[in-house]
């Protein structure tokens, strides 16, 4: 008998385990131990030598989700001895396709120098190609579609909207179009010189963007796929070779898949036909920015040829579980919008058994469920921090969670936190603490460009270089600074040694430090503005992570220099500072989150609801459950909605879709804009149930009446709590009478 046997499976976990060859579905619940299962399962598998003729391939989606499963994998394998670790290959999906093309990459006429442009590069090339667009004449077609406003700050506010979302617009649509198979120049071929629909806008950017990656030999993920599909379909000997190689395939997280990704994977499997497939149709959240759909995970559990659900958890208390339940329970029976009844997969959370040596659920001595509701932002914010600063002084080690629905409301709630004096982690683009580094260069290019202003001097050797744990002493020693120049600061000594006297020994250190750097950095012939960046960054002594920014926008720099050679200082320091930067927000987003993130006990994260899918919490808030943020019908006013574009092309994305299929098909008769509600009223429910179990003991939600202060008392300006949220709250309203 296998050692491996000797775990203390659970009951739902049992015929998984014992899976020995043939296609299998696993639809699991949040909390389930999806990792858990896959990576023993692997190890069962490789023990018993039943994958003899070939390796096993696990496929994922993120970079930390591949490192997680190498880790537990050689883990379980080195405790039992088991010396096979050449025999299974764990990898992302693009990085399979990769592999596929740079076996036979002539047979789709391609070179053997080509590379692939990661997500940061692609952001890089398609921002320019946005930005040259509108500089060459594209600007006017850019305001075309916006609605004529009355004063000039409203149309400012419209062009700031409309440049925020156009980046994700574009991106969406070339990737659509790749998909779809269509080129630039079969686009152009269905595009008239009078053409009024929204890919006159698209078509100029895409012949740019993809004449750019082929200038530089560059392919983006999106033609890893395309042409990683078309290589193994046209090449038998290519397809042979692969289905060969590996012998059993998993993929995890596959309600994330889309339909290119199942056609690599089905072909890959067509020989031995053993494939596992493993996710939450009910935790199926990025398909409003992304291809991803969950309905091919749906197909694949209607066609597999068995089909095991894990339906146990051990992350949640009963009373969670069962919240998340009952939200089930009423959008798949009694939920008025019908076609959104199948949103959520009919599968019910069952607790763990007791008493039976496994994990068991959270067991809160009080039922800690509740639902507020308050009259403005403002007030759900700072009531929502004064709730945590309560939690964090009675139960320090319990970790919280506060979800909210976008990233600027994330900055918000950051700044509260740090108004009460609390330690948190931000999770998105614009923390304050992630963007740490790009400020620090920012403040320090700003006094290079301003060198006799004792303020940003003082600014720079504030944030930068004086670390103190004694704020009060660094506030005073700054006002004795304010006496001084900049000339006296950084070059007279006599100045420096006096001010040794006035201070904290650690405090007049960081002084010291940052005055020779300064001067070092003034110093420093920029020459390569690209290089002047690193210097810097040098100067700044950084971690690793902090460090792969510097390198990130060193590369950006020389980008931009290499689009325009009058690229300047001034230039660098303004896009540095732009926190409406894609680019910027995108590095970040990649580097620090490249390992994962996991809370640790007695932590505060702050995120949105999208960043919280994968992660736990002892306590968790959800806020913002407005019915504008998580809509139940179709008649109500939806974020894919633009308020700033003309009525014609309001809903831009739907608009997109309908003139892509039409390329194809002709116009089907499909109502796009309908159809496009659905999928986020969809979504949107799936996100709330996402929020609900990331709970381990204590959940509060919240809503508010009115976003301003100044719109309290208007009635036009109030909003009402979602469908969702009553529904809940009714119920939690029944348990605790009970």
């Amino acid at each position: 008998m296998s050692s491996l046997n000797k775990i203390n499976y659970r009951e739902d976990q049992i015929p998984i385990i014992n899976y020995k060859s043939g296609t299998m579905a696993v639809p699991a619940v949040p909390g389930a131990g999806k990792t858990f299962i896959v990576t023993n399962l692997v190890a069962k598998l490789l023990e018993e030598n039943l994958n003899e003729k070939g390796k096993i391939l696990i496929l994922t989606y993120m970079n930390s989700a591949v490192n997680n499963f190498k880790g537990r994998i050689k883990k379980i394998l080195e405790e039992k001895d088991i010396q096979k670790h050449n025999l299974y290959e764990v990898m992302t999906i693009h990085s399979l396709a990769v592999k596929i093309i740079k076996e036979k990459p002539e047979i789709i006429m391609l070179s053997d120098e080509f590379n692939i442009a990661d997500d940061l590069q692609k952001n890089i090339i398609l921002t320019e190609c946005i930005n040259r667009y509108r500089l060459s004449g594209g600007e006017k077609i850019f305001n075309f579609f916006l609605k004529e406003q009355k004063s000039e700050r409203w149309r400012d506010i419209s062009l700031e909207n409309w440049d925020r979302g156009f980046y994700d617009l574009i991106g969406n649509a070339i990737s659509e179009l790749k998909y779809k198979d269509i080129t630039p120049d079969k686009l152009e071929e269905n595009i008239s010189s009078d053409y009024k629909g929204m890919l006159r806008i698209v078509l100029p950017i895409y012949k740019e963007y993809d004449r750019k990656l082929k200038q530089q030999g560059l392919l983006d993920y999106d033609d890893i796929l395309v042409l990683g599909y078309k290589a193994l379909s046209i090449d038998d000997d290519l397809r042979s070779k692969f289905q060969n190689k590996y012998t059993y395939v998993f993929e995890d997280e596959c309600q994330d898949s889309n339909e290119i990704q199942g056609k690599i994977i089905k072909l890959i499997c067509e020989k031995n036909n053993n494939l596992v497939r493993v996710g939450d149709i009910n935790q199926s959240i990025t398909g409003t920015f992304s291809s991803a759909d969950p309905k091919y995970f749906k197909n694949f559990i209607d066609n597999a040829d068995y089909c095991y659900r894990m339906d146990m958890s051990n992350r949640s208390s009963k009373d969670i579980l069962d919240l998340a339940n009952e939200l089930v329970s009423y959008v798949t029976k009694e939920f008025n919008q019908v076609e959104c009844r199948e949103a959520l997969e009919d599968m019910k959370i069952k607790t763990v058994p007791e008493n039976k040596g496994y994990k068991e659920n959270p067991k809160p001595e009080n039922y800690t469920i509740n639902a507020i509701k308050y009259e403005t932002w403002k007030e759900e914010i700072i009531k929502t921090v004064r709730f945590t600063k309560n939690i964090k002084h009675k139960y320090p080690d319990k970790s919280i969670g506060i979800l909210v629905p976008f990233n600027d409301h994330v900055s918000q709630v950051g700044r509260e936190l740090e108004n009460v004096g609390l330690e948190f982690e931000e999770l998105g683009p614009n923390s304050s603490n992630k963007r740490k580094t790009l400020n620090n260069i920012g403040y320090i290019i700003d006094f290079v460009l301003n060198c006799d202003n004792i303020n940003k001097l003082i600014t720079v050797l504030d944030k930068a270089f004086i670390h103190s744990d004694n704020e009060l002493c660094k506030k005073d020693f700054i006002e004795i600074l304010k006496k001084y120049n900049t000339e006296e600061l950084i070059y007279n000594e006599e100045i420096q040694s006096n001010l040794i006297l006035d201070t904290h020994g650690e405090i007049f250190k960081g002084f010291k430090y940052g005055v020779d750097s300064l001067k070092e950095i003034l110093a420093y012939p920029i020459v390569r503005l690209d290089l002047f960046i690193l210097f810097i960054g040098e100067k700044l002594n950084l971690e690793q992570e902090d460090r792969a920014i510097v390198d990130y926008i060193s590369f950006y720099v020389k980008f931009l220099i290499s689009e325009n050679i009058n690229t300047n200082l001034q230039d660098v320091y303004n896009i540095i500072v732009d926190t409406r930067n894609k680019v910027f927000s995108h590095i970040i987003e990649v580097v620090y989150e490249i390992n994962g993130y996991e809370p640790s006990p007695g932590s505060i994260t702050v995120c949105n609801y999208h960043k919280s899918k994968g992660l736990e919490w002892d306590c968790v808030f959800l806020l913002g459950l407005s019915e504008f943020n998580f809509p139940d019908n179709v008649n109500q006013k939806f974020q894919c909605e633009k308020w700033y574009l003309k009525d014609k092309y309001k809903n831009p994305e739907a608009i997109i879709k309908k003139e892509i299929d039409a390329i194809i098909e002709g116009y089907n008769g499909i109502d796009y804009e309908y159809q496009t509600k659905i999928n986020i009223i969809n979504e949107k429910i799936r996100l709330l149930y996402v929020g609900i179990t990331r709970a381990k003991e204590m959940l509060i939600m919240s809503t508010c009446s009115f976003k301003d202060e100044v719109d309290v008392g208007n009635e036009r300006k109030r909003q009402n709590p979602c469908i969702y949220l009553w529904k809940l709250n009714n119920y939690i309203k029944l348990k605790r009478g009970k």
